[in-house]
């Protein structure tokens, strides 16, 4: 168990860090702090996408599915952060959180990747297939050739490694299988 003022002062040391490595402690401190609330929170799209490509794609923020977000804001406020509308802010961090739902819409909970840290800390991460999901969702109902892109990639960098039956079985169900497999005629 972490207090406010221990996560505070580990937020203090993470000034002068990357941007990615501020954003994965957050997250980190963040989900140390509600674990005694049995509060798993995930982190889903932009950061999941930086984490899974190790940084090839970046980010501006932290967006995260957790089920009591009035807990969350009141966590956030003490540790520093401000409410502007749907994110929180840390002026000294520049780290910016986006909480989009309570639950992990459209996605596996038991593909949810912990990621272990240093100091006894850890993340959840959206399973790299339902990353891969998204952005490919993104893809085709967005016209985003941005996702287009990073979806491939993704494809591209874990293929060894994905369950390719459920990403075949989701993108039939969500009308994006002609898409997923001209990817994979590519490989």
């Amino acid at each position: 168990m972490i207090s406010i003022e221990e996560a505070k002062l580990s937020l203090s040391h993470l000034k002068g860090k990357s941007k990615f490595e501020k954003m994965v402690q957050v997250s980190a401190i963040l989900t140390k702090l509600l674990e005694p609330h049995n509060i798993n929170p995930v982190i889903v799209g932009g950061l999941a996408v930086e984490i899974y490509t190790r940084s090839e794609y970046t980010t501006a923020d932290i967006d995260m599915v957790l089920s009591r977000r009035d807990l969350a804001n009141d966590i956030l406020l003490q540790l520093g952060f401000k409410r502007e509308g749907r994110h929180w802010y840390h002026d000294d961090l520049l780290v910016s959180i986006e909480i989009p739902g309570d639950m992990l819409d459209d996605a596996d909970l038991s593909k949810v990747v912990e990621l272990q840290l240093k100091d006894n800390l850890k993340v959840y991460v959206i399973g790299i297939e339902d990353i891969i999901l998204d952005r490919l969702r993104a893809c085709i109902h967005w016209k985003s050739t941005s996702d287009c892109e990073w979806g491939k990639r993704l494809l591209l960098l874990h293929y060894q490694r994905i369950d390719l039956k459920y990403l075949m079985e989701t993108s039939r169900k969500d009308s994006t299988q002609e898409r997923l497999q001209s990817w994979l005629d590519q490989i």
